[in-house]
């Protein structure tokens, strides 16, 4: 009987634990900070964010060729960008690409993979960040 008791508290510890968790999570990605959607070609064109600056993908081809990522116009007291890669209802992992400031003040991620995409879906986000503004844009890549 004290057996029984004891596994009946130990299930209602654990569940009470993931109750709590799951609790912690929801409002962790609630506080979460909203990306600002920017509507731009930016595999062909630079996309203008943030007072000026743009950001933009070159020499994107197929899920599996690297290629480039460009932010110009970035104000001084910028200090770092950061940029990561998802596709809608699909989780792809940790990624994350910081950009290097360039003697001529842009900031340059040379040789960026996108993460596998086991769907062969071509339908990609980029989502990047400066001194805490979050930016998002949608592009695609080739079959």
């Amino acid at each position: 009987m004290i057996q029984r008791k004891k596994w009946l508290l130990i299930g209602i510890a654990l569940i009470a634990f993931a109750v709590l968790k799951i609790s912690m999570l929801l409002l962790w990605q609630a506080k979460q900070p909203k990306a600002q959607a920017q509507s731009c070609q930016i595999t062909q064109t630079p996309c203008p964010f943030a007072n000026g600056s743009t950001l933009q993908l070159l020499g994107v081809g197929n899920n599996q060729t690297p290629f480039n990522i460009r932010a110009t116009h970035i104000p001084a007291n910028v200090n770092d960008i950061t940029v990561s890669f998802t596709m809608r209802d699909m989780d792809m992992g940790f990624n994350r690409f910081a950009l290097q400031k360039q003697a001529d003040g842009s900031w340059l991620a040379q040789n960026v993979r996108l993460p596998m995409c086991t769907q062969s879906r071509h339908d990609w986000q980029i989502h990047w960040q400066m001194n805490g503004q979050h930016f998002q844009a949608d592009f695609q890549t080739k079959p």
